[in-house]
């Protein structure tokens, strides 16, 4: 986030020590000899309240996760709960943001309700845009609180079940549906120590690998970039770190892609509405069959703006969350020297201001979206036209919801 699984862990003989810090555990804390504590495990535990209010699965999940995978690793797991870990009066957005990124494994309870979900959404992409970034995708750990096929499926156009499938998720329902003391309970739990384990240790296996063969790259040094170190061998880890200059460049490039794409948005989503007139107007008094062949006329009316759509929504959530990783590093920056070159700060914060109105824009393409299902459930060649076209416009609200994450940074007075 035994013995056999963390013999690999050791290398060979001379290697390097695998960092235990894989997203977010400090470096400091090495691994030792099986057996023995190798630091603390921190984990984001990402659902919605409206589960946790029928089920009351949380807190049990989080205790009982905890307390197999130290009986079955050796290590503690220390478990970010909202409920518990954020006060009151504390900047919730901003809280929220830095532990999902000082998280070393992100375990999201999925459900409808997660799906609707515009903040765990935002939690979800914005850990699993890191992970891939840093490339220890086994990081993120889906969990399925119930079997709900008709919604958790390989045909799914939502991106957050497309990704969580692709981490083979794993479903709970005997769990949920019993008492948290009960055997159903304990299993499932310990089944899923197991995994977690197999996978934080693949994520280590994977790290000292690229620290073993002294390979520069941005994977290592962006685990390392933020903690000291009086080693002399990592005196270059910072050598391929981004500086200003790189950050500003890429951010132009990013801001202008986003812009390019907003431009070339709104005529695709008019061109969606008006595919609806070239079906021609849909009559009460139709046969069974002119329906059906109204509804094939509409569906392929529908599928090129659909599919434009698609291409636009999918560059949008590609493009913000390689600016949001260039974001988070020009606000380290920005803020560390705060003090010395408070321009930086400024100029971080003037980006922010030019993207005004997200709410806006969000709350019109819910609306769309929205708008959309009755022709979706009308027949099934218009719900598979329309596919591509829900795909990209929930591409392009996850990608608000990242860019809403992106606050200014507090400048003092004087």
């Amino acid at each position: 986030m035994a013995n056999k699984r963390n013999q690999h862990n050791r290398g060979r003989a001379g290697a390097k020590p695998a960092p235990s810090r894989v997203l977010g555990v400090p470096k400091t804390q090495a691994p030792v000899a099986t057996g023995q504590s190798n630091g603390d495990i921190t984990v984001f535990l990402s659902y919605t309240r409206a589960d946790d209010g029928v089920y009351g699965m949380v807190r049990p999940f989080k205790e009982m996760l905890g307390h197999f995978i130290y009986a079955k690793s050796g290590r503690r797991v220390k478990t970010f709960l909202d409920q518990d870990s954020i006060g009151w009066g504390e900047l919730w957005r901003d809280r929220l943001e830095k532990e999902i990124l000082g998280a070393s494994v992100f375990i999201p309870l999925l459900s409808a309700a997660y799906l609707d979900s515009a903040n765990c959404r935002m939690e979800f992409n914005k850990f699993q845009a890191n992970a891939t970034a840093l490339g220890v995708k086994e990081l993120l750990l889906p969990v399925l609180l119930l079997n709900a096929p008709a919604i958790f499926n390989e045909n799914s156009t939502d991106d957050v079940v497309i990704e969580a499938a692709a981490r083979q998720w794993e479903v709970i329902e005997d769990a949920v549906l019993s008492d948290p003391r009960s055997s159903a309970w304990k299993t499932t739990m310990a089944h899923l120590a197991d995994r977690f384990v197999i996978a934080y240790e693949a994520a280590e296996a994977k790290l000292a690998d690229t620290v073993d063969t002294d390979t520069p790259s941005s994977f290592v040094s962006s685990l390392t970039s933020d903690l000291e170190n009086d080693d002399e061998d990592d005196d270059d880890d910072d050598d391929d770190e981004p500086g200003i200059a790189e950050l500003t460049a890429s951010l132009e490039t990013g801001f202008g892609e986003l812009t390019a794409v907003g431009m070339e948005m709104g005529p695709a989503i008019e061109g969606l509405g008006q595919a609806a007139s070239k079906a021609g107007k849909l009559d009460e008094k139709m046969t069974t069959q002119q329906l059906q062949t109204w509804s094939l006329k509409a569906a392929r009316a529908f599928s090129e703006p659909s599919e434009k759509i698609s291409e636009l929504g999918e560059r949008m959530f590609t493009t913000t969350k390689k600016v949001d990783l260039d974001m988070q590093r020009l606000r380290r920056i920005a803020t560390e020297f705060l003090s010395v070159s408070p321009d930086m700060a400024v100029n971080y914060n003037s980006s922010i201001g030019q993207l005004g109105g997200l709410d806006v824009v969000s709350s019109q393409l819910n609306s769309l979206l929205n708008s959309m299902k009755p022709a979706e459930h009308f027949s099934v060649p218009l719900r598979k036209s329309l596919r591509p076209a829900r795909r990209g416009l929930t591409r392009v609200t996850d990608s608000l919801r990242l860019i809403e994450t992106w606050q200014p940074i507090e400048i003092p007075a004087g």
